[in-house]
């Protein structure tokens, strides 16, 4: 069996999409299996549109993802350039074979007239496509053309037969020549198109199998139009199910929190990104859900990839988070966390809120779907509440007057200020104690006691974030909420 080599080939002219990472994941890990080569080249013949931004954007995404590539622009390898603006002396050398061998042209056609005829073709009820107008265009035609300082386009001439190739996935699959209009392989302005340079690089840089999203269908049937004619050898190619949105609508740059990124400042693990995207379109065949690399390159096969499109699901890519979240130590969460906790105004790493963070860690963990909530959620553990929200605490209390809930403040401090043993547990005691004797529920007291310690109504284990926060910044709170609530009267 020969080499596998296979690539990804993105282009630079926007964020590191999902999609592209899981195609990218899925070569990866193909090649890997196959003791192969992953090459990493850049398609940057859109002038316009490409940043240095995007293309750095490509290299870290990939890094953080640890899908380590075997040749590229930034580390070399036998078959460069790997970055399509530096190849175009290559792309002209075959432009011009194919138009000496006659399966290309020069095409002079302007807009207007490309506009008009695509209009005839409409009204005819036709699917457009290219007249070839300039398929015999004479010598002479050209010479006048070139002395007028038209420029060109160079249209690939597609002969009238089924195009075939086989597909990985699909098994084989076939267009009818004669609905394809001879297509532009060379713009006017001299850069070639993604057809024709893709194409070429495939070819020049051996690579053995294509492994890409199935909207590029069409454009392989192109392809292999090229390769046929000059006489290159056929890669193998595999073209994997879309990604789409809840509402089926196709997953696209456009679209929000879809950069690895973002999904990475979002708090997102890497190994939860990683298992995430492989089950998007490819399924190991077990019940298994939780996938490490060597796992995916084990388990991985092309017959066991999905032939239909599949939906992008947030709230599975939460629950894997939150499942890999549960499988740190406590120590490695604090380290996660540490950076995302120095966005804040309210957190300064020292010994002391160093330690104290592995106490919160204990009780926040269960709770953490993304590493980026700690921002919100651990707030309370540093900052006291200013001002109280009271018609929250009206509506979470609605039988219970105010009076009463300063009443039971004021119990509840008197407890408070009279205990030497402040843990978790003792604390509970007491409180359940204290609304056993004075005959409220506790549903009423703890939710109370929740909002004048944290501001909220949802927290961590609340006689845990007692212990943690500690006495006096405890019943700091407790009077402050107390005095709000009076106030409020």
């Amino acid at each position: 069996m020969k080499e596998v080599r296979v690539r990804i080939a993105p282009s630079p002219t926007g964020n590191f999409h999902v999609g592209t990472a899981r195609n990218a994941l899925y070569n990866y890990i193909f090649a890997k299996q196959n003791k192969g080569k992953f090459i990493l080249r850049i398609d940057d013949t859109d002038m316009k549109r490409n940043t240095i931004e995007s293309e750095t954007g490509i290299y870290e995404g990939m890094k953080w993802l640890g899908l380590d590539w075997d040749e590229g622009p930034n580390i070399g390898g036998d078959f460069g350039p790997y970055r399509q603006s530096e190849r175009l002396e290559i792309y002209y050398k075959y432009i011009e074979k194919l138009i000496n061998d006659g399966h290309a042209y020069y095409c002079y056609c302007t807009e207007e007239e490309l506009e008009e005829a695509r209009r005839e073709q409409v009204a005819r009820k036709e699917a457009p496509k290219y007249s070839g107008k300039c398929r015999n265009i004479s010598k002479e035609e050209i010479q006048i053309k070139d002395k007028m300082g038209v420029k060109p386009v160079v249209r690939f001439k597609v002969p009238d037969k089924v195009i075939k190739f086989n597909d990985g996935v699909r098994g084989e699959l076939n267009w009818d020549g004669k609905l394809i209009g001879d297509f532009v392989i060379l713009k006017s302005d001299g850069v070639p198109t993604y057809n024709f340079a893709t194409a070429i690089d495939d070819w020049l840089m051996k690579i053995s199998h294509v492994l890409r999203s199935q909207e590029h269908i069409p454009n392989t049937y192109l392809q292999v139009l090229i390769l046929e004619a000059l006489g290159a050898e056929i890669p193998q190619y595999v073209h994997l199910p879309l990604l789409l949105n809840e509402d089926r609508s196709k997953i696209s740059k456009r679209d929000g929190a879809l950069f690895i990124g973002e999904y990475k400042e979002m708090g997102y693990l890497k190994e939860a990104v990683l298992n995430f995207i492989a089950l998007l379109g490819w399924n190991p065949g077990d019940s298994e859900e939780f996938l490490s690399i060597e796992d995916m390159i084990n388990k991985f096969s092309f017959e066991r990839i999905n032939k239909s499109n599949v939906v992008f699901d947030f709230k599975k890519l939460d629950w894997f988070n939150g499942n890999y979240i549960r499988k740190k130590t406590i120590e490695e969460m604090v380290e996660l966390i540490i950076p995302f906790l120095l966005q804040t105004d309210y957190f300064e790493l020292n010994e002391s809120t160093k330690e104290k963070l592995f106490m919160i860690m204990k009780v926040e963990q269960e709770r953490i779907k993304r590493l980026d909530e700690v921002k919100e959620s651990f707030k309370p553990f540093f900052v006291e509440p200013v001002v109280y929200d009271i018609s929250l605490i009206r509506d979470s209390l609605k039988n219970t007057s105010i009076d009463e809930m300063i009443y039971l403040l004021e119990t509840a401090i008197k407890i408070l200020e009279n205990t030497d043993n402040w843990t978790a547990q003792e604390l509970e005691n007491l409180m359940r104690q204290l609304c056993e004797e004075i005959q409220v529920k506790t549903k009423i007291l703890f939710m109370l006691l929740r909002i004048a310690e944290t501001g909220s109504k949802i927290s961590p284990p609340l006689f845990d974030t007692f212990e943690i926060i500690g006495k006096e910044s405890t019943i700091n709170r407790l009077n402050n909420c107390k005095k709000q609530l009076y106030d409020s009267k």
